[in-house]
């Protein structure tokens, strides 16, 4: 019976510091501070990185004379379907579209490795930016403490 008490006070304890000891984290989420500003730089960079890259697909399809309405749509048709069954509106628009998807598949190959670097160069590994990531869009306490090292 005392082990049962003892056991169980301890346990009692321990979840008395956990629950009252969350509130203090100073580092929502469990990262440290050079995580989290690591975090912060690389994720400043692969947003511009990444719009860089969306500005260059858009330009690739234009210069293929397709409009980005039309490429979207072809594509989304690719995903259900083989290329031969798509109806397309012209032989120069089924070579626009397969010219511009290499091009794209290119732009995000060269954009992949950027953004690995860059998140490297952070001092983060991949998974712990998307650990930090999906913690963040989840944990408001984590988003202003991000927000705060941003500025």
């Amino acid at each position: 019976m005392y082990f049962f008490k003892k056991n169980y006070f301890t346990t009692l304890m321990i979840a008395l510091f956990v629950l009252f000891s969350a509130p203090l984290k100073a580092n929502p989420g469990g990262f440290s501070d050079d995580e989290l500003k690591g975090f912060a730089n690389a994720f400043v960079q692969v947003m511009s990185i990444q719009q860089q890259g969306q500005m260059q697909m858009i330009e690739q399809i234009e210069e293929h004379d397709l409009t980005v309405q039309r490429f979207n749509e072809i594509y989304m048709q690719s995903m259900e379907m083989p290329l031969e069954e798509i109806e397309f509106s012209s032989p120069e628009e089924k070579e626009s579209f397969e010219a511009v998807s290499e091009e794209i598949d290119k732009i995000q190959v060269d954009l992949e490795g950027v953004l690995i670097s860059t998140i490297e160069e952070e001092g983060l590994s991949i998974e712990k930016y998307e650990a930090i990531i999906t913690e963040y869009q989840q944990n408001p306490e984590l988003q202003q403490r991000i927000q705060q090292l941003m500025e």
